[in-house]
């Protein structure tokens, strides 16, 4: 009887230690990913202003390239009537 009384005691501590020790490990696996969660905001952030700046780098250029264009269209008209006016 008492040798059953230790076993239920035994078990219950047993039981008693997996419950804290699962805790634990929760808690230490929740911190872990809570600080994997920050430094993934961190990087997701750094490439976000990357990727902000090419894109207004590339449209700049582009504005730049069309602006070149019509000059480039002015100057072929103006050339035209010069060569008009030379033939």
């Amino acid at each position: 009887m008492k040798s059953k009384k230790n076993q239920n005691f035994i078990l219950k501590d047993i039981e008693k230690l997996l419950a804290q020790q699962t805790v634990i490990i929760l808690g230490a696996v929740d911190k872990k990913l809570e600080e994997t969660k920050k430094e993934f905001k961190h990087e997701i952030n750094g490439l976000k202003i990357s990727v902000d700046k090419f894109v207004g780098f590339y449209t700049k250029q582009d504005q730049e390239f069309t602006v070149m264009k019509e000059h480039m269209k002015r100057l072929e008209a103006r050339l035209e009537k010069l060569e008009a006016k030379q033939a």
